[in-house]
């Protein structure tokens, strides 16, 4: 029997927000059995667990729908792609910096009754030789479609998926952070518009948060655009690649791009970049 396709959605969000997932498909060939619509919180979870420490905590899952939610619960590895996507994969696959193996769920699977909350219960358990450095893991939080004996083959099903991120920080770490690259490309899908392609490089052992601006002058020094760089997280050892948006098409003439990000070190990463617009085709 079809599952419609599985939507998957990960807590790279404000850590007490909780996330809603809604979901409500209609197919003409292939009728759908309900809607699916639940929240979760947090989605991200920022701990400080030592080595040989153990701590436990829940995340609290609401039916936000008029239906009986199924759902399954189990521990998954995540990285990041370049340009910020996150890619779950399976527990222990990403041995260097994960912490799945760590984590312990209960239950695995629970029925919420319509309009109704439940917890879910973690216990993260830090090994006592871990080295000091950054970690990381998730919770996958499923829907588990209702498939009845007499359905038709034809039938789809709704499957949606959140995941909670886990981070913890062992030992005193600092980031090793720099821009690596930054130059200005079009956006694709505005005509005569401008983006800025930042590559954050994380060369250390321990994640990072950032957030900063990028500026844009014109010849004389006068400001044209301010665009500001939201929250953003870098795993270790690896890039980050951002897409920044200029809101307006920079006139023909010459300028010069700075941003700024805060890393949370002494100083301020910065890179400059001169441009000339319009872009060459």
């Amino acid at each position: 029997m079809p599952l419609l396709s599985t939507f998957l959605l990960c807590g790279i969000r404000p850590a007490l927000a909780p996330f809603t997932f809604t979901l409500l498909a209609v197919l003409v060939a292939s009728p759908v059995r309900a809607s699916v619509s639940f929240s979760v919180s947090p989605i991200r979870v920022d701990l400080s667990v030592a080595p040989g420490e153990t701590k436990t905590d829940a995340v609290m899952i609401e039916n936000r729908g008029n239906e009986p939610l199924r759902l399954r619960v189990t521990i998954a590895d995540w990285h990041l792609a370049p340009d910020g996507t996150p890619v779950f994969v399976k527990r222990g696959s990403s041995p260097a910096d994960s912490m799945s193996e760590w984590i312990e769920v209960n239950p695995t699977e629970l029925d919420v009754p319509p309009l109704a909350r439940m917890p879910v219960r973690y216990t993260v358990s830090a090994p006592e030789a871990t080295s000091a450095g950054g970690y990381h893991g998730a919770i996958l939080i499923e829907s588990v479609p209702e498939m009845l004996a007499h359905d038709q083959p034809t039938r789809a099903y709704l499957n949606a998926r959140i995941g909670v991120i886990l981070y913890d920080r062992i030992g005193t770490v600092a980031p090793e952070i720099e821009i690596a690259a930054q130059d200005v490309v079009r956006a694709v899908d505005t005509p005569g518009a401008m983006a800025l392609r930042v590559t954050v490089r994380n060369i250390g052992h321990v994640h990072a948060r950032f957030s900063g601006s990028t500026r844009v002058v014109d010849g004389q020094g006068r400001e044209v655009e301010l665009v500001r760089i939201s929250d953003a997280v870098v795993l270790p050892t690896s890039d980050r690649q951002l897409l920044v948006r200029l809101t307006q098409p920079l006139p023909r003439g010459d300028f010069t791009v700075v941003t700024r990000l805060d890393v949370g070190l002494p100083e301020l990463l910065e890179a400059e970049t001169r441009v000339a617009a319009p872009l060459a085709p």
